[in-house]
């Protein structure tokens, strides 16, 4: 479902999520938000999904049929039955649409949070993106910031403590100051960076990002470049690099109390976010438990020497 803006007709869902776009109460969200609603509704109303249908001919069949499509994508398919809701919602007393559009839809979506990438879905980003955006992924799968705080970081916030390199982050969201140790594959990478007088992160003009900017810049070389289709399929997104930090350090063995302090995130996120790998490694532990219970089966006689 690409996205393609240009004129819609009138009278159809496209006009009514437009309008949606434009009003005070999509203003009044938050930056994220409205970033992830533009992109979803985004899809919403083209053509092909639903925009050309008129107003008083959607209905919650069609609706679920557009949900149906990202199934594949269940983080997705949650936030744009949510980002429907809202529309629906602002659109009905407006008399912008005649009925509910999304009563009885189901959008079974994950389970909370942003899916992590696994190791093999970050290299394939940084062997495919251009440096300036790639640098992108590597800090935020080593710091486990979000983005508000990636696109704020600068050169002067590095500091080193006890002979580890790390920055110094003041969160956006939660006003939280921490210190972020660099790990090893970190310290590398941002060797081989060019340094400049302002921010660690900058795009191609050299000119500073903005949050929303680096989410949509991320999209679209998502969706359009071939070789980063299976990041498509798997429905990524920049802040499922924080939960990736946070998986990766867990494997390393570190506790619950240290990753949270590490990356500036409650205890519950860190167990919500390794909640898979936390499951899996008490499976293989409880298997390995197991072959060591298990008394090896003794070999039967031998009949016939027996006999003899």
């Amino acid at each position: 479902m690409r996205q393609r803006r240009g004129h819609i007709k009138g009278g159809t869902f496209a006009t009514v999520i437009r309008a949606y776009l434009s009003s005070p109460k999509f203003d009044a969200l938050a930056k994220s938000t409205r970033v992830g609603y533009r992109y979803l509704l985004g899809l919403a109303e083209q053509p092909e999904t639903l925009g050309a249908y008129p107003v008083d001919v959607i209905r919650p069949a069609l609706v679920q049929a557009f949900l149906d499509g990202l199934a594949d994508r269940p983080a997705q398919q949650r936030n744009a039955q949510t980002a429907l809701k809202a529309v629906e919602k602002w659109a009905i007393v407006r008399d912008l649409l005649p009925y509910p559009i999304t009563t009885g839809t189901e959008a079974p979506g994950g389970t909370g949070g942003y899916g992590p990438w696994d190791d093999e879905q970050v290299e394939l980003a940084e062997r495919t993106l251009k440096p300036y955006l790639a640098r992108v992924i590597t800090l935020g799968a080593n710091t486990g910031q979000r983005g508000s705080d990636l696109v704020k970081m600068r050169w002067s916030d590095i500091e080193e403590y006890e002979g580890r390199p790390g920055i110094n982050v003041t969160q956006k969201k939660t006003g939280l100051v921490i210190w972020v140790p660099f790990t090893q594959e970190l310290i590398k990478a941002i060797a081989t960076w060019e340094r400049r007088p302002t921010f660690i992160l900058l795009k191609e003009d050299d000119t500073p990002w903005t949050r929303e900017q680096l989410s949509d810049h991320w999209l679209r070389a998502r969706d359009t470049k071939p070789a980063l289709a299976p990041l498509k399929e798997a429905g990524l997104v920049l802040h499922g690099l924080r939960a990736t930090a946070v998986v990766r350090l867990r494997r390393s063995g570190a506790t619950t109390g240290q990753i949270a302090s590490m990356v500036g995130m409650s205890e519950v996120m860190v167990n919500r976010y390794c909640r898979k790998s936390v499951q899996r490694e008490n499976a293989l532990a409880a298997v390995h438990y197991l072959d060591t219970r298990t008394k090896p089966e003794r070999p039967k006689p031998d009949i016939e020497k027996t006999k003899a």
